[in-house]
């Protein structure tokens, strides 16, 4: 027996379409990604999750196996934390910060709390040559600096090394050309009262000084005498 003839009833088609179109799983809300607080300092447009670097990590990414990005670093990452020291993984995990403190003690060796650190060390691509894969960022026909560790290559390295070499030299001469300036400055001993043009000793600044002092006080024993006397004016 065949389902009921849709053609005459559109709406009903529209509303079967929609109904089944809400059950897709990709549509489904606790598939969508809610916005965050950064999502609300865009102004522009309706309001909308911006996808980051940390979205790879949302469950809603990770539902299935086989496409989840979680997934396809699961190995790596496991050996990240035997490499990193169990504070630091802690540490991580209550603060909510970027695991830090990775293969900071060498396989092999122990930590200051006397545990072993058991993992597997493996290729620098930056430094080795016979990396698997091949060394990153080299090519056969561009000569490498020995101590170019970011594949920059020659003349490039040599140039950047020698500028940052002279802008250093530079700063260093003008710190000691303003060195001895600032030690004339703080070893001219005490400030005190410069010397009379007359050629005529201190005596008479120190006079200057115990006299201008002499009448700030008098000036002040006056005002107090004057606001008493008002006082008593006031009560009589």
């Amino acid at each position: 027996m065949s389902g009921p003839n849709m053609s005459q009833r559109p709406l009903e088609q529209i509303k079967r379409d929609t109904k089944a179109a809400n059950r897709s799983p990709h549509l489904r809300k606790k598939n969508f990604t809610r916005p965050d607080s950064i999502d609300a300092l865009d102004s522009i447009g309706g309001y909308y999750h911006h996808d980051g670097p940390f979205d790879a990590t949302l469950a809603s990414r990770n539902r299935d196996k086989r496409y989840s990005p979680v997934e396809a670093v699961k190995e790596t990452n496991m050996e990240a934390l035997k490499a990193t020291p169990y504070e630091y993984v802690q540490d991580s995990l209550q603060k909510h910060v970027p695991l830090q403190g990775t293969a900071t003690v060498p396989p092999g060796e122990e930590d200051i709390f006397g545990r072993r650190m058991s993992y597997e060390e493996g290729a620098d691509v930056m430094r080795e040559p016979d990396a698997p894969g091949g060394a990153y960022k080299r090519y056969d026909h561009v000569p490498y600096h020995p101590k170019d560790y970011k594949g920059k290559g020659e003349p490039s390295y040599t140039i950047e090394r020698d500028a940052k070499e002279q802008k250093r030299h530079r700063r260093q001469m003008g710190s000691n050309e303003s060195g001895p300036v600032q030690r004339s400055i703080s070893d001219s001993g005490p400030a005190g009262p410069l010397p009379s043009p007359t050629g005529q000793s201190g005596d008479n600044d120190v006079r200057r000084t115990s006299n201008t002092g002499k009448r700030l006080s008098d000036g002040i024993r006056r005002r107090f005498g004057s606001l008493r006397g008002k006082h008593h004016d006031d009560d009589a």
